[in-house]
């Protein structure tokens, strides 16, 4: 073998080598694995061209013995400081009943059907709004799943007040797919459909509200 041939094989044995090595060690196109739960729970809150996400609502509460189910739909805005809102109808005891939930800056105002007609506002340090799903305690990584939108990774962990609650977050762009919140034996399911078309959310009208 000449030597140009002898120079050309060593580089070419160096590069396998380098290759075997990085992927040994975890280098550039080696499989790391997913992100720990936290990160994963926390890529919505950090997703730069994400600024807001529209839900639907379905779940199933116990009202005096009897499972009741709900639906209805919500947003959240990632707009620093970031809020939510959501609303829902059910029926009880054969009457229509409707909540809604608005939570901006701070403070909770909710609003029940039949009712007084005003919303009621209290403070609040753990209201709806993105970082109500970023998880406090008792993370976890549960797999990888399909979604019919998209591939994602599924993580949970408890909220604040200790809730547990799941999530699964696309992997291509951090967006939020699903959110299974249990809470006292009741179970709320948010399924986004819609991101970035501009919502809003505010509190009340002043004349509609009283404190809580």
């Amino acid at each position: 073998m000449s030597s140009n041939n002898t120079t050309r094989a060593l580089r070419f044995a160096a590069a396998i080598a380098a290759a075997a090595l990085l992927a040994g060690c975890g280098g550039p196109g080696s499989p790391l694995g997913p992100p720990k739960p936290q990160d994963i729970l926390a890529k919505p809150v950090h997703a730069s061209s994400l600024k807001d996400a529209h839900f639907l609502v379905t779940g199933k509460f116990t009202n005096n013995g009897a499972t009741v189910g709900l639906n209805g739909e919500g947003a959240l805005l990632y707009k620093s400081p970031g809020a939510g809102r959501f609303k829902f109808q059910t029926t009880v005891a054969g009457q229509q009943v409707s909540f809604e939930d608005i939570s901006v800056n701070g403070t909770d105002y909710t609003l029940t059907v039949p009712g007084n007609g005003k919303w009621v506002a209290k403070a609040s340090t753990s209201g709806l709004g993105p970082n109500s799903f970023t998880g406090t305690s008792a993370f976890k990584y549960v797999g990888e799943e399909s979604l019919a939108g998209g591939k994602a990774w599924h993580a949970s962990a408890n909220d604040k007040d200790g809730n547990p609650f799941d999530a699964w977050i696309r992997e291509s762009d951090g967006y939020p797919l699903k959110y299974v919140i249990a809470q006292q034996g009741n179970t709320l399911t948010l399924t986004f459909d819609k991101y970035n078309t501009g919502v809003a959310i505010a509190p009340p009208p002043a004349s509609q509200v009283v404190q809580g």
